[in-house]
């Protein structure tokens, strides 16, 4: 008797378990980028020393020139701006746990990019349309920057904010704690 109550009890388990899983993968593969693009991004970071940037400051906003002697890395930059692009066009979020990605996105609306190719990679021209949205670009500016400095220790870093408005989320709103300090703020903070 106990066998036989143990087996329904066993498949129903095991069956929950399945379905777990299976949600647990979706639910990943939903909230991050394609294939494709992590593909990209990834050939970046780990050729960010194939890069060369260079960014001049305007009233505006800026112009950088990213560009590589490397076929493959020039390739996969381009294809990046573009995936990039769409993503925020679209309304979709990038790094969100970094305040500074968090506030770009907030003010992708006010911002214009002009992207052209150069014979070796890319030329962006950025635009604020607001006071907020050029200092805004400009710390995007230094953060690619550092990115292609860096490389992956620079992708693990968080950087910060620079036009707090009320919209744009802090370390804390952005953590476990949402917007209360939080088990984890406190250790970030040092406390």
């Amino acid at each position: 008797m106990k066998t036989k109550t143990m087996k329904p009890m066993a498949f129903t388990l095991m069956a929950a378990l399945i379905c777990a899983m299976a949600a647990s993968v979706v639910r990943v593969q939903a909230q991050g980028m394609p294939p494709e693009s992590r593909k990209n991004i990834h050939t970046l970071f780990s050729n960010h020393a194939k890069l060369t940037r260079t960014v001049e400051k305007t009233d505006k906003g800026y112009v950088a020139t990213t560009e590589s002697d490397d076929p493959q890395v020039v390739a996969a930059l381009r294809e990046h701006v573009k995936q990039m692009s769409a993503r925020l066009e679209s309304g979709l979020m990038v790094r969100r746990w970094d305040p500074a990605f968090a506030e770009y996105v907030e003010h992708y609306k006010d911002i214009k990019h002009r992207f052209e190719k150069t014979n070796k990679g890319v030329r962006m021209t950025v635009t604020g349309k607001t006071p907020a949205a050029i200092k805004v670009a400009q710390n995007h500016a230094a953060v690619i920057s550092e990115f292609v400095k860096d490389g992956w220790s620079a992708h693990d870093r968080s950087h910060p904010a620079v036009a707090q408005t009320k919209e744009t989320p802090t370390a804390a709103q952005g953590c476990c704690a949402k917007g209360k300090v939080g088990t984890c703020c406190a250790r970030q903070a040092g406390k």
